[in-house]
């Protein structure tokens, strides 16, 4: 299996200093098909943390920030090895509804009928993105818009943006799927994983592709909302999020 190294940085900047608050972010966790090897992570001065478990099965570290502040920043950094033959499996029960980002309006009802397909779950899951590459112009970066309808509307968005589509369109017609928040060499990114009856399919919405060694995975929920990388107490309001990340691949690593 290849091996990845990986770091991530967020900053966080808030509106007005706070004092004393709680914090969360979101880390790798080790599974049938990623396997973390080493995992390390720079708290803010002043604060403490721990690591728990989100209810959808997500790790997260969380901690309180002591003293007074308006800007934190938290890395996160390790080594995974990634089989790309190897699927998660898990109960699909909570991923079949849509959610307020990725309810269907009009826009997305035109797609879905102009595009419906034959086969089983995975096949038309990868027919939905790879029609989308011919309406959709996908941009880097981390700044979705609002929902799934307004992304079709807009014909342009963040890989994020284009997920939610997917998943839209996936929940429209009865697939099982959910959204995956993570890392690629490009940078962060989004993709879904597409129930098999069996295993969970990580798919890059923006190709269709099944995702390979490539991809680290980060969280999965049922859309951005329940995978925002970092958060803070009631009370914090957030106004600018930053994300910078690195990952390599050593493909001479096969053991």
């Amino acid at each position: 299996m290849p091996t990845v190294s990986f770091s991530y940085m967020i900053t966080a900047s808030m509106a007005t200093p706070m004092a004393d608050f709680g914090y969360a972010v979101r880390v790798p966790a080790s599974s049938e098909r990623q396997l973390l090897k080493r995992l390390h992570f720079t708290f803010p001065p002043g604060s403490s943390g721990a690591e728990k478990q989100d209810p959808l099965g997500n790790h997260i570290l969380t901690g309180i920030r002591r003293g007074t502040t308006a800007r934190l920043a938290f890395t996160v950094s390790g080594k995974a090895r990634i089989d790309p033959e190897q699927f998660e499996d898990g109960p699909p029960d909570q991923y079949t509804e849509p959610t307020s980002r990725t309810h269907v309006g009009a826009f997305l009802r035109l797609f879905y009928l102009h595009h419906s397909a034959v086969g089983d779950d995975v096949d038309r899951a990868r027919h939905f993105c790879m029609m989308l590459r011919e309406d959709f112009s996908c941009r880097p970066g981390f700044a979705a818009r609002d929902t799934a309808e307004e992304a079709m509307e807009a014909r342009s968005g963040a890989p994020e943006d284009a997920a939610h589509i997917i998943l839209s369109l996936c929940r429209l017609d009865h697939i099982a799927a959910r959204f995956v928040s993570g890392l690629t060499s490009h940078g962060p990114s989004a993709w879904i994983e597409v129930w098999d009856g069996r295993h969970w399919i990580p798919i890059d919405p923006r190709t269709g592709e099944v995702c390979d060694h490539c991809y680290l995975k980060i969280a999965h929920g049922r859309d951005g909302d329940d995978v925002a990388l970092a958060a803070l107490s009631k009370g914090c309001r957030l106004t600018h999020v930053e994300i910078h990340s690195t990952l390599t691949v050593d493909h001479s690593s096969t053991h």
